[in-house]
């Protein structure tokens, strides 16, 4: 995956900015990706300079704003994003990671361990993404109209802005920030800290458009995500441009996005409708192990299940053999860094006997069991990404039904509806309450095996985190020592050191 990060002088053309100007006031002083360069050859926390491209040839023609919007989700293919790091972290930074015995390499043991500002990253992208999107928010209203230039057009390549800079500010705060309020009486903002990251919405363009500003509110955060994903659902619904699933956004894409988000701020009766609208909307299916080769699912070049995922192209997206999903999870799947991540056993015995998804667990000549969901099904080093499956809108239902307390029977309806395709016998007819929670929480863990979501369950809980692997748990509002892992990622160096305005993550 290659993308550039720009920055335009006042006379309308992009020229490449020294890295401390780049970095003036926010360490995303960032603009538009207009043309590639390697994704992993650059520290994606970082702005990245790039070479001179004219202002009015980029965001006045149809071409120049697809252009655009490729690149966007191109950016999410990078390894320090979806293409590794956004899947495997949260599991590692959990407990569904051992590394294998012996293992030399240096990419998992600290993620692992939990090690100070061993933790996601991607600021500077992410904010890379905003700002392409605010670029095109801003200016395609000026894409003139006609028979090649519908206002269909303009309406989707505004909605897949407004759909990818929501996802980028969710991606931002989840990370950076704490999720707002209490859940079953314990509170999420350890010790009231509610800072989420800086908020812009306007276009980058200059340096004067850069001056530095504080984070803001991490309340102020997700409502911007909200009101990016409904703006996007309603461009996007019914618009007779939109491009096919899984691999671009449709209506159903942003319903399931925002399902997840409702999710993550406790909005229990908003999270059940968007879930149900996005079923309502994908043609996507949950893959039946009663019926279908469960595991050959798994290696079809688009997973059945998915209703928004990354298609990966070997050659040209984030698939080294140093990179790769493959290269960290297979047992055959090669390279310098080759099958570090193996599941836990812990996770592992969770699995009943009968259940299909233990089809996805290999055992190798020297006894380390792995885990198959990323076997190089387009190529070596080269998989598809799903990023939002079908089965997880039936698990956000049923925790959404479930925290109501007045759906029970459907919350185990949809919950019934996952175990029944994994060859599992349903739950009892009067399983409720805390129970049924942590049921569905149980099945979210089996379900997203190496998928990014293990972490992100326990944080939006306020749990503690299990590390059977160190034997030694991390309490969610425990102490902040400097060898303890901390539920919030570190903000970058560079920005906080650059910008007066900022305040860095407690602990850091």
């Amino acid at each position: 995956m290659n993308n550039q990060y720009s920055s335009f002088d006042i006379g309308g053309t992009l020229r490449s900015l020294p890295r401390r100007s780049a970095k003036l006031g926010m360490a995303f002083v960032v603009l538009v990706a207009f043309t590639l360069v390697g994704c992993d050859q650059f520290d994606l926390n970082e702005a990245q300079p790039t070479t001179s491209v004219s202002l009015d040839q980029t965001i006045s023609s149809q071409s120049g704003f697809n252009g655009l919007i490729v690149s966007m989700y191109d950016r999410l293919q990078s390894p320090l994003l979806y293409g590794q790091q956004y899947m495997l972290y949260p599991d590692a930074l959990a407990d569904n990671v051992n590394l294998v015995p012996g293992s030399s390499t240096n990419r998992y043991p600290g993620v692992v361990a939990n090690r100070a500002f061993e933790h996601m990253g991607g600021y500077g992208a992410l904010y890379s993404t905003i700002n392409e999107a605010n670029n095109i928010v801003e200016d395609i209203g000026s894409l003139e109209l006609s028979a090649e230039n519908p206002q269909a057009i303009r309406d989707r390549i505004r909605g897949e802005a407004l759909f990818l800079r929501g996802m980028a500010y969710f991606d931002l705060v989840r990370i950076y920030g704490y999720m707002p309020g209490d859940i079953e009486g314990r509170q999420r903002e350890v010790g009231g800290f509610a800072l989420g990251v800086p908020l812009r919405t306007e276009p980058t363009r200059s340096a004067a458009d850069a001056q530095p500003i504080p984070r803001d509110q991490n309340t102020a955060i997700y409502d911007q995500a909200l009101e990016d994903l409904n703006a996007a659902d309603s461009l996007l619904s019914n618009n007779p441009d939109v491009r096919p699933a899984p691999n671009r956004a449709t209506s159903a894409t942003v319903s399931g996005l925002l399902s997840r988000v409702h999710l993550y701020l406790g909005n229990w009766s908003q999270a059940e409708q968007a879930a149900t609208r996005a079923l309502n909307l994908t043609d996507a299916t949950v893959v039946d192990a009663r019926s279908e080769n469960f595991g050959a699912a798994w290696e079809a070049s688009t997973y059945p299940g998915s209703v928004f995922e990354l298609s990966m192209q070997q050659g040209n997206d984030a698939t080294t053999a140093d990179n790769s999903l493959q290269t960290l999870t297979d047992g055959t799947g090669g390279g310098f860094f080759a099958y570090e991540v193996l599941p836990s056993s812990n996770v592992r015995s969770i699995y009943p006997s009968d259940d299909a998804r233990r089809e996805l667990f290999a055992t190798d000549p020297s006894g380390n069991v792995y885990l198959e969901k990323y076997t190089g099904t387009i190529a070596q080093f080269t998989d598809r990404i799903p990023l939002l499956r079908v089965a997880e809108l039936y698990l956000n239902r049923a925790e959404a039904r479930a925290q109501q307390g007045n759906n029970a029977s459907g919350a185990r309806s949809d919950l019934n509806y996952i175990r029944e395709r994994r060859n599992l016998e349903t739950v009892a007819t009067d399983l409720n309450g805390q129970s049924l929670v942590d049921s569905i929480l149980v099945e979210r863990r089996r379900e997203f095996l190496f998928e990014g979501k293990r972490f992100f369950t326990l944080k939006r809980y306020a749990r503690n985190i299990p590390k059977p692997q160190q034997q030694s748990d991390i309490d969610y509002d425990g102490p902040l020592n400097s060898d303890q892992r901390l539920i919030l990622a570190p903000l970058p160096t560079g920005e906080v050191q650059s910008n007066p305005e900022i305040e860095q993550n407690p602990g850091y």
